[in-house]
């Protein structure tokens, strides 16, 4: 959805065990999105530090803080590794909140359930003045954001 819908070239960063998919694994690598590795502390590091490259070159990227797909459609706990990008690249982040889609296509289902979906962007927050201590911070503002917007509309009628 967001590929179709936004109307600006962005990366994601994705959990590098969705390289090894054939097809999927083949797309992302040829299409530059940016692998990050969460086995360990020292591999997660190094993959947000090619987010950051990507930012500070120029790019949009798009990653979801929580890091996983939720079981019951609820928002899950966010980590700090966007919050900690954004401030080394120096970029403000924006909170996009994504309405329907757990109802399109449950987790551990394999079958879509038809239903309108919605892209709800933010104000931009910005990193001005921010040291990466402060990523922790960050990350509970974007998060009260993204969940600000996600009740907001998460019962009106849909856009897309």
């Amino acid at each position: 959805m967001l590929f179709a819908k936004l109307p600006f070239q962005f990366r994601i960063l994705a959990k590098q065990m969705l390289w090894k998919v054939p097809f999927v694994g083949w797309y992302l690598n040829r299409s530059g999105q940016v692998p990050v590795d969460g086995g360990s502390p020292r591999s997660a590091v190094a993959g947000l530090l090619r987010g950051v490259a990507a930012l500070k070159a120029g790019m949009p990227l798009v990653l979801f803080p929580e890091g996983a797909r939720s079981p019951d459609g609820r928002l899950q706990a966010a980590h700090s590794g966007c919050a900690f990008m954004a401030i080394r690249a120096g970029v403000p982040l924006v909170p996009l909140a994504l309405v329907g889609t757990y109802e399109l296509l449950p987790i551990h289902v394999y079958t879509l359930r038809p239903r309108p979906l919605k892209i709800i962007v933010g104000d931009p927050i910005p990193t001005d003045g921010l040291a990466t201590k402060d990523a922790d911070d960050l990350t509970a503002r974007l998060y009260a954001e993204i969940a600000k917007m996600y009740e907001q509309h998460a019962d009106s009628s849909p856009s897309l």
